[in-house]
This record gives structure tokens, C-alpha cells and sequence, in this order.
């Protein structure tokens, strides 16, 4: 296994490392949980559970159903997913990965992302 790196400890400026400090930024959970079909994730986040799931549409259609979790959460579901499922090695590398993806984010840009996401919708339905 690789030494694990921690973005956060190259960042200029000091950031406020409380343990609320991703509860407000979402991540699609097929990126959360590291599989791109919908329903796998689903059964797999009712099977761990997690705080909310965000359900946002675009472009008011049903087809454009965007199915969010929060990044704290996300980290928390693939540490319990390490913990009770076996998996290769190489599995084990990849969800550790995952995690570390998640973990080195940078919340503000994906805060930023939405927001745009959230004020292009607000002009389609004016």
C-alpha cells in the first residue's frame, strides 16, 4: 500500500477543519460510492444508510434526475464498506483511493459547481 497523502497539508491559507466541514457540499452518488450504475448505489446506501440523499433535476426533465450525497457522508459509507466487505487487494486499494478523493476535495469548487448548476435552473424556469 502507498503512503497516504493529505492535500490539506499543502494549503496556503488555514481552513477551519471542524467535522461539519463537508456536510454542505454534495457529490453524485456514483462518484461516492465508486460504480456507475444508479441502482447498485441505491441498494448500497440502503443497505450502510446515510444522513440525506439530495435528489436535484435540471432542465425539468425527469431523465436529468441528479442523486446527491454529502462528501462527509460519502467518506463515512466507503469506510463501513472497507469494513464489512471483502474485496482484493486491489479492490482495497481502489476504495482507499476513493476515499482519499473525497477527503482531499476541494469543497469550495464543488460548492461553486452546484451553485452554478442551481442558478442555471433557477434561469430555465423563469
Amino acid at each position: 500500500m502507498g503512503e497516504v497523502v493529505q492535500l490539506s497539508n499543502y494549503r496556503n491559507s488555514p481552513i477551519d477543519k471542524s467535522v461539519d466541514n463537508g456536510a454542505d457540499s454534495l457529490v453524485p452518488i456514483e462518484f461516492a460510492i465508486g460504480n456507475n450504475d444508479r441502482n447498485a448505489c441505491i441498494a448500497k446506501i440502503a443497505e450502510y444508510g446515510v444522513g440525506s440523499i439530495h435528489i436535484r433535476m435540471f432542465n425539468e426533465e425527469p431523465r436529468s434526475l441528479l442523486y446527491l450525497v454529502g462528501v462527509n457522508d460519502a467518506i463515512c459509507l466507503n469506510k463501513r464498506i472497507l469494513e464489512m466487505e471483502e474485496f482484493s487487494d486491489e479492490e482495497i486499494a481502489q476504495r482507499i483511493d476513493l476515499i482519499q478523493m473525497l477527503e482531499n476535495m476541494d469543497l469550495s469548487t464543488m460548492d461553486c459547481m452546484w451553485d452554478s448548476f442551481a442558478l442555471q435552473d433557477q434561469h430555465s424556469t423563469s
